[in-house]
């Protein structure tokens, strides 16, 4: 039987025996018949209308959108938002800026732009787009404090805005419960210190996936949500995307309205059902989620979801960009004996970003093992107690052989963006 496993921008060929696939999921959603229809009857429909907005949008306004890591097609939004705003930009004394919300991540590079924006708007708006900066003190500002005592620190850009447009896409989030939504603005355009102590929430219990009731992660962030926009229009278009990354659902208003909106449908269409965890789970980080350990996390975490106890995790990402900005999770891991010792000191250390990360990788460590099909240096996935292989095909062989007769290995081509439940 031949699989077609992503890898980067493509896919590599794995022939395994019919009989020792126990499957091969992804999303449980079909490629989008009218990507632009589904975002013109939601930009269009009654109570929620863009053309509404932009009527009593006060100057400035502020675009927000999703940095390169993400799959959100943002090119796509701006698009059909494009001719009212412009429109809009045309009234004496209107002010327009787009942001990257690029959390603790990197400023996006040059060549990222043209796919975040659209080449067009990234032409004609260039000198109106910014990247955020976290650890820029003169882009921040101070909104407020939170019951859970964090301290919220955001750009001036939203800080300052009158009116504000938010464009994301909603999946499961291993520890914030879902992304979308609040997170855009926060951690998107937080400062450093202030994602710093909200993510120290992901250590406390109720930081899991696909729950948001209770998740003081969430919690937290829907507090500094309350401050950081108090006084602000804000018009919200929520996405869920198809297998090939288009829209497939959008909702458009009011920011928790549509949030909720696609939670509910991300539910149904990232929720795979199992019938048991298998002996052998190769969980794949899809373009551009591979695009560094940190980000391939994700994939890691609904992986291990689907692994028995002595099995082994295969991940499969491309890793263009090495470790990430990011290196917590390597140097806590790297730097201990084993993945005990790393979780005993994750737990005696103040928290760092990140550290949540090594805790969660080496808790799975303790129970299976963790094989890795990447760019990443051999001796680095080494240092962090995983196996390096070469190919995709080379690690499902040996670990099929490994785990003994009757071995199946379960292949999960989106892990970054799905979740693995075992009926029952």
């Amino acid at each position: 039987m031949r699989i077609d496993v992503p890898w980067g921008t493509g896919t590599t060929p794995v022939e395994v025996e019919a009989h020792q696939v126990a499957g091969v999921l992804g999303a449980n959603v079909d490629k989008a018949e009218d990507p632009e229809g589904i975002l013109r009857k939601a930009l269009t429909r009654a109570g929620s209308g863009f053309g509404e907005f932009l009527t009593r949008a006060g100057s400035p306004l502020l675009v927000v959108v999703n940095d390169g890591t993400r799959p959100t097609p943002s090119a796509e939004v701006l698009a059909g938002l494009r001719p009212d705003l412009e429109e809009w930009l045309r009234t004496p004394g209107n002010e327009l800026s787009f942001v990257i919300a690029t959390g603790t991540h990197r400023a996006a590079l040059p060549e990222e732009l043209d796919r975040i924006f659209g080449a067009d708007v990234a032409r004609t708006h260039a000198g109106r787009i910014f990247s955020h900066d976290a650890k820029d003190q003169g882009q921040l500002a101070y909104v407020g404090r939170t019951a859970r005592g964090t301290e919220v620190h955001v750009s001036r850009l939203l800080a300052e805005a009158r009116s504000v447009i938010v464009i994301n896409s909603v999946e499961p989030h291993y520890f914030a419960g879902y992304t979308g939504g609040r997170k855009s603005l926060f951690p998107g355009l937080a400062a450093y210190e202030t994602v710093w102590a909200n993510h120290k929430l992901s250590m406390q219990e109720g930081s899991e996936l696909l729950m948001l009731e209770g998740n003081p992660v969430h919690e937290d962030l829907e507090e500094m949500l309350a401050v950081g926009i108090e006084g602000k229009d804000v018009y919200s278009v929520q996405l869920v995307l198809d297998k090939d990354h288009r829209i497939g659902f959008a909702a458009a208003g009011d920011l928790q309205t549509t949030f909720r909106q696609a939670v509910a449908v991300a539910d149904k269409q990232f929720v795979l059902e199992i019938e048991r965890p298998y002996e052998v789970v190769v969980a794949v980080a899809p373009h551009p989620m591979d695009c560094n350990l940190y980000q391939t996390n994700k994939a890691i975490q609904a992986g291990a979801l689907a692994v028995k106890d002595g099995g082994v995790l295969i991940v499969v990402s491309q890793c263009p960009f090495g470790l990430g900005e990011n290196q917590t999770l390597f140097d806590m891991l790297s730097a201990a004996d084993s993945p005990a010792q790393a979780i005993e000191r994750i737990n005696s250390q103040e928290y760092k970003l990140g550290v949540q990360q090594a805790a969660r990788i080496a808790a799975i460590l303790e129970r299976a093992q963790i094989w890795m099909v990447s760019s990443l240096r051999d001796d680095d996935v080494r240092s962090i107690f995983m196996t390096p292989f070469a190919d995709v095909q080379e690690a499902v062989d040996t670990a099929l052989r490994d785990q003994g007769e009757g071995a199946q290995a379960l292949f999960l081509t989106e892990a970054s963006i799905t979740v693995p439940r075992v009926c029952g």
